[in-house]
C-alpha cells in the first residue's frame, strides 16, 4: 500500500472518490450503484491494486455503515401496507423464507459446515432486498397486490433472518444449553418489547419538548446506537438492535419527515457506501479460479439463490392466480440479495462460521442477483394492473397554497403543508402578500425576504416549495387571486386562536378568504412539533356538517393521519357513527382508526390535560351563516382551553 494513502486526507479522498465515481459508471450500464461500489472496493483492496488494506480505520467506518444499513431497513418497512395484505404476505413470506432456508442449510451440509454455520447460511438466502422497488415507483404500480404482498413479505423475511442471526450468535458465544437459550429468549423478548413499544412513547415525549432539526437528528442517532449497543450487551449482534430501532423510529416520525430524511441522507451518502466498499475490500474476485472446489461452491450458492426464490414465487403465484407479469415481478423483486445478506456474510466470516471461499462465492451471488433483479422487474412490471381509484392520492392536497406572514412562527404550518403535499404526490406554494402597487416598495421587498427564509427554517432538502411574493390591495385579495391563478386545491392559513374583531368569526382576513373562495380552506394553529403528535382527533358534534360532505371530510382526515403517521380518532355524535362505519368499509381503509361516541356537547376544558399532544380537526361547511349556526365559537373555545394543535377544515360546497 502506498505510504501516501496512509495520510488521513488522502485516505478519505480515495474512499470518497470511489463512492462518487463507481455508482455513476455502474448506472450508465443500467446496474445498481451498489454494484459499482463493491467492485470498486475489490479493485483498490488487497486482492486488487492493493491501494489500501482492510484495516482498523475502514473497518470502524464499515461497522457504522452496517448499523446504518440495518437501521435504514427498519425505517423503510411499510407497516400499513403489510397490514393491508397481511394474510397473503404471511403465506408468501413463509414460503419465500422457509424454502431458501432449508435449501441453504442443505448446501451448508454438503459443504461440511457445522449446525450453526448451516443455519446461518440458510438465513442468508431466506431474506431479500427490494433493490428494484424504485422502478415500480417510477411506473406507478406500487399498489398492485402482488407488489404489496412482496413488500409485506420482506418484513417477515428480514425479521426472521435477524432472529436466526441473533440466536446463532448467541449460541456460538454461550453454548447450546437450554438455560442459555432460555436466558437469550427472555432478554431478547424484553429488549424487543422495550424498543418497539417503549421507544415510540419516549420519542413522542422528547419531540414535544425538543425544537430544531439538529437536536431531533441527534436524538435519533443516540437512540440508534443506544439500541445497537444494548443489543450487544444482551448477547446478540448490534444489527438486531439497529433494525428494531428503525422499526420504532418509523412508527414515531411521518413517512416524509425531514428528520428521517436527514438520518437516511448521511447514511446513504457515506456510511452505507463505506460498508459496501469494505465488503469489496475483503472479497477475493480471483478465488473462483484457484480451484474447482471454489467454483463448485460459487455455482451451488448461485443455484440455491435463484431456484429457491423462483419456486417460492411460482407456488405463491399458483395459489393466488397471479398473472404472468405479476409472477415474474414477484420473482424479480424477491430474488435480490443485499441488505440483510451482506451483514450475515460478514458476520459469518468474522466469527469463523463461513470460510473465505464461501464468503467470496456468496458475494458473487449478490452481484449477480443485484444485476438480474432490476432487469427482470424492468421487463415485466409495465404489464402490471394498477390499483383501484380508491388508491389514488387525494386531490385536496395536490396543490396547497400556504399563506406566510412570519416564517419562523409558522414553521409547523408550512411543514404540515409539505407533508400533506408529498403524501399526495403534490407540491406546496407559499405566498406572502404585501399591500401596495409598486414592486420596489419596502413592504414588498420585506415580504420577498420573508419567503426566502422558509427553506432555511424548514431545513428539508427534499421539500419542493414554490415561493410567491404578491402585491395586492389587501391580504385577502392577494391570497384569493393567487389561489385562482395557480389552481390551488387547498388554501392553508395560520390562526392565532381568536377573532381579531368582535364581528369576525375567525379573523378579518380569514373570514374574507374562507367565504370569498371556492377552494377548500384549512385554518391551523400549530404551536407544537408535528413529530410529537400522538393522534388526529376528528371532532363531529351533532349537525355540524351535512351527510353529503362527510365522505370528503373523512378522506381528508385519513390523509392527514397517514401523512403524520399517527392514528385517527373520530369523536363523533351517535348520529354520524353508522355512516362513518359504512364509509370506512367502502374506502377499504387500512390506517388505524379509533371511534368514540361524543356524549352531549364537547367540553373544551377537558382537552387541557388529554389533548396536548393531539391534532384536533373541526369541520366547517357552507356559508358564513351556516358556519355560525352549526360550528359557532367552538374553534375559539377549543383554542382557549388548551395550547395544543388545532385545525379548521372548511369546504365551501
Amino acid at each position: 500500500m502506498s505510504e501516501f494513502l496512509n495520510e488521513p486526507v488522502a485516505f478519505f479522498l480515495l474512499i470518497m472518490s470511489i463512492i462518487l465515481v463507481t455508482p455513476l459508471l455502474s448506472e450508465r450500464l443500467r446496474l445498481p450503484g451498489m454494484i459499482g461500489i463493491i467492485i470498486g472496493g475489490m479493485l483498490i483492496g488487497p486482492h486488487g491494486f492493493h491501494l489500501i488494506e482492510a484495516g482498523d480505520r475502514i473497518e470502524f467506518l464499515a461497522t457504522i455503515g452496517l448499523v446504518y444499513l440495518m437501521f435504514s431497513a427498519g425505517l423503510e418497512v411499510d407497516v400499513n401496507q403489510f397490514i393491508r395484505v397481511r394474510t397473503r404476505a404471511l403465506v408468501f413470506g413463509f414460503i419465500t423464507f422457509s424454502l431458501p432456508q432449508l435449501m441453504g442449510m442443505g448446501l451448508g451440509y454438503l459443504l461440511g459446515l457445522d449446525w450453526l454455520g448451516m443455519i446461518l447460511l440458510g438465513s442468508a438466502f431466506a431474506s431479500h432486498t427490494l433493490l428494484a422497488f424504485p422502478i415500480l415507483t417510477r411506473l406507478g404500480v406500487t399498489r398492485n397486490e402482488a407488489v404489496a404482498v412482496t413488500a409485506g413479505a420482506t418484513v417477515l423475511t428480514d425479521i426472521g433472518a435477524f432472529i436466526i442471526l441473533a440466536v446463532v450468535l448467541g449460541a456460538q458465544s454461550g453454548g447450546l444449553s437450554f438455560g442459555y437459550f432460555a436466558q437469550l429468549f427472555i432478554l431478547l423478548s424484553l429488549f424487543t418489547l422495550a424498543v418497539i413499544f417503549g421507544l415510540p412513547r419516549l420519542g413522542k415525549y422528547i419531540f414535544q419538548r425538543l425544537s430544531g432539526r439538529a437536536v431531533e437528528f441527534q436524538f435519533v442517532i443516540v437512540v440508534l446506537f443506544l439500541a445497537a449497543f444494548t443489543a450487544e450487551l444482551i448477547g446478540v449482534h448490534e444489527v438486531v438492535g439497529a433494525f428494531l430501532a428503525g422499526l420504532a423510529i418509523n412508527s414515531i416520525l411521518p413517512r416524509h419527515s425531514p428528520v428521517k430524511g436527514h438520518v437516511l441522507f448521511i447514511g446513504e451518502s457515506f456510511f452505507i457506501p463505506v460498508f459496501l466498499l469494505y465488503s469489496g475490500l475483503i472479497t477475493d474476485p480471483l478465488s473462483f479460479l484457484k480451484s474447482p472446489q471454489t467454483m463448485l461452491i460459487a455455482l451451488g450458492v448461485t443455484v440455491v439463490a435463484y431456484v429457491s426464490k423462483f419456486v417460492a414465487a411460482w407456488i405463491t403465484g399458483r395459489i393466488y392466480k397471479y398473472s404472468h407479469a405479476e409472477f415474474w415481478t414477484v420473482f424479480g423483486l424477491s430474488h435480490a440479495q443485499a441488505a440483510v445478506t451482506i451483514p450475515t456474510l460478514i458476520i459469518g466470516l468474522e466469527t469463523g462460521l463461513f470460510t473465505p471461499e464461501l464468503f467470496n462465492a456468496a458475494i458473487l451471488m449478490i452481484l449477480l442477483t443485484s444485476i438480474t433483479s432490476p432487469l427482470v422487474v424492468q421487463r415485466f412490471a409495465p404489464g402490471l394492473q394498477i390499483g383501484s381509484d380508491d388508491d389514488k392520492p387525494l386531490p385536496l392536497f395536490k396543490r396547497i397554497l400556504v399563506t406566510v406572514t412570519e416564517p419562523r412562527s409558522q414553521e409547523n404550518l408550512v411543514a404540515l403543508g409539505s407533508l400533506l403535499a408529498r403524501e399526495s404526490g403534490g407540491h406546496v406554494m407559499a405566498v406572502s402578500v404585501a399591500q401596495g402597487v409598486d414592486a420596489t416598495d419596502s413592504s414588498f421587498i420585506m415580504h420577498r425576504e420573508l419567503l426566502g427564509r422558509i427553506p432555511e427554517i424548514l431545513n428539508d432538502p427534499e421539500a419542493e416549495i414554490e415561493l410567491i411574493p404578491r402585491l395586492a390591495g389587501s391580504h385577502a385579495e392577494g391570497i384569493l387571486h393567487t389561489a385562482a391563478e395557480r389552481g390551488a386545491s387547498l388554501i392553508l392559513m395560520g390562526w392565532r386562536g381568536r377573532a381579531t374583531r368582535s364581528r369576525s368569526v375567525l379573523g378579518t382576513v380569514l373570514d374574507e378568504v374562507i367565504w370569498g373562495s371556492d377552494t377548500p380552506v384549512m385554518v391551523g394553529r400549530i404551536p407544537l412539533s408535528l413529530n410529537g403528535m400522538r393522534r388526529v382527533v376528528f371532532v363531529l358534534p351533532s349537525r355540524i356538517i351535512p351527510p353529503v360532505v362527510l365522505r370528503r371530510m373523512l378522506d381528508a382526515n385519513l390523509a392527514i393521519a397517514r401523512a403524520l403517521n399517527i392514528p385517527l380518532h373520530i369523536l363523533a355524535d351517535a348520529s354520524y357513527m353508522q355512516s362513518i362505519e359504512a364509509l370506512l368499509v367502502s374506502v377499504g381503509n387500512e390506517h388505524p382508526v379509533e371511534k368514540e361516541i361524543l356524549k352531549g356537547q364537547l367540553n373544551p376544558r377537558e382537552l387541557e390535560h388529554t389533548g396536548s399532544d393531539d391534532l384536533y380537526v373541526v369541520p366547517g361547511f357552507g356559508s358564513r351563516k351556516r358556519f355560525i349556526s352549526s360550528v359557532g365559537n367552538l374553534p375559539e373555545r377549543i383554542a382557549a382551553a388548551f395550547d395544543g394543535n388545532l385545525v379548521i377544515l372548511h369546504f365551501d360546497r
